[in-house]
């Protein structure tokens, strides 16, 4: 298969009310030996006849080269090995499914499932509103001083800074806050699409909202330490850097040294070289709209795929690939 391209047939699938009705299968992979895939969309959210690009990642502990095979019941895909690029003209508003099956020489093979909401941005008078198939969107939002979080999300993302960077911190920190707020849409916008319990928000801690237009140097002027500090008070060891993301499955806000954070996702980007924080913070950002929070080992199977993925990023990097297991940890 390698980089041969390929173009599918349009799947006909089968269409009840406009949506497409899939059989979504749980990801295999390490638990039975075969490997840990992870994959993601570039856009979560695509206007009517719009194409988007599927990313796989697979990573064989005997090392090796993956096979992966795509397939999507509904549009056309145009696959590149690992890519596919995802062509949904002529397909209804809804929510759909691709899957990709990755496979090893003498292993089980594993698969993963990336999902993407067809929006209906224009009202058709002559199309019946099309209701959603749950699935999770990511959206981010800034957290203004004294204004608690918004309950009924499905995960909470914060972006901490435990203290003002130096100067040769400042770039990573204002690339991760850059793909906070620039790759994924704002909450508010996400909303008219997607109902709050099927959406993850992504929080950044300001003391004030900046005056538009909102650039990370603004937000990073803005930036409320003292919150981010009270947030990381529940995490142990030495915080005093950042960026970090802490994901949790209830506001932070609801917990204090009687009810402390049971479950979470810590991951430590202080040490990571600039140029790959962007790519990191995507993946992350799109893995977790993936991602289906109600069911258990959720957010402990979102570490294990992040690893994956940063891993591969990082190829050439081997001090960063050695530090994973430290810098993205799943605390429970």
């Amino acid at each position: 298969m390698g980089q041969d391209v390929r173009r599918s047939r349009r799947a006909r699938g089968l269409l009840v009310g406009g949506i497409a009705t899939l059989l979504l299968l749980p990801s295999s992979g390490a638990s039975d030996g075969g490997p840990v895939v992870a994959c993601t969309a570039e856009k979560v959210t695509i206007a009517l006849g719009e194409t988007v690009l599927l990313r796989a990642w697979a990573r064989s502990p005997e090392g090796g080269s993956p096979v992966y095979a795509w397939e999507a019941p509904i549009g056309e895909l145009e696959v590149r090995g690992a890519s596919a690029r995802w062509d949904f003209r002529g397909v209804l508003p809804g929510t759909y499914a691709a899957t990709v099956r990755v496979t090893l020489p003498s292993r089980p093979s594993g698969e993963c499932i990336v999902r993407v909401v067809v929006r209906r941005d224009v009202v058709d008078r002559g199309v019946p509103p099309v209701p959603p198939i749950p699935s999770r969107e990511t959206g981010s939002a800034l957290l203004i001083a004294g204004v608690p979080e918004a309950s009924g999300y499905g995960l909470y993302s914060y972006l901490l800074l435990g203290a003002r960077p130096g100067d040769d911190a400042r770039e990573r920190v204002l690339q991760a806050i850059e793909v906070y707020r620039g790759l994924v849409p704002e909450i508010s916008r996400l909303e008219q699409y997607v109902p709050r319990q099927q959406l993850n928000v992504a929080y950044l801690p300001v003391r004030n909202a900046p005056e538009p237009p909102i650039s990370a140097a603004k937000v990073l002027e803005s930036y409320d330490y003292a919150r981010a500090r009270s947030i990381l008070r529940f995490v142990p060891g030495a915080t005093r850097e950042g960026p970090y993301i802490l994901s949790v499955l209830r506001p932070i806000g609801m917990a204090d040294a009687a009810s402390p954070l049971d479950r979470y996702l810590f991951q430590d980007l202080s040490r990571v070289p600039p140029h790959l924080v962007a790519s990191w913070v995507k993946e992350f950002l799109s893995q977790a709209a993936q991602e289906r929070f109600w069911e258990v080992r959720t957010v402990e199977g979102l570490g294990l795929k992040l690893r994956v993925t940063v891993g591969i990023l990082a190829d050439a990097l081997p001090e960063v690939r050695r530090a994973l297991d430290t810098w993205i940890a799943w605390v429970r």
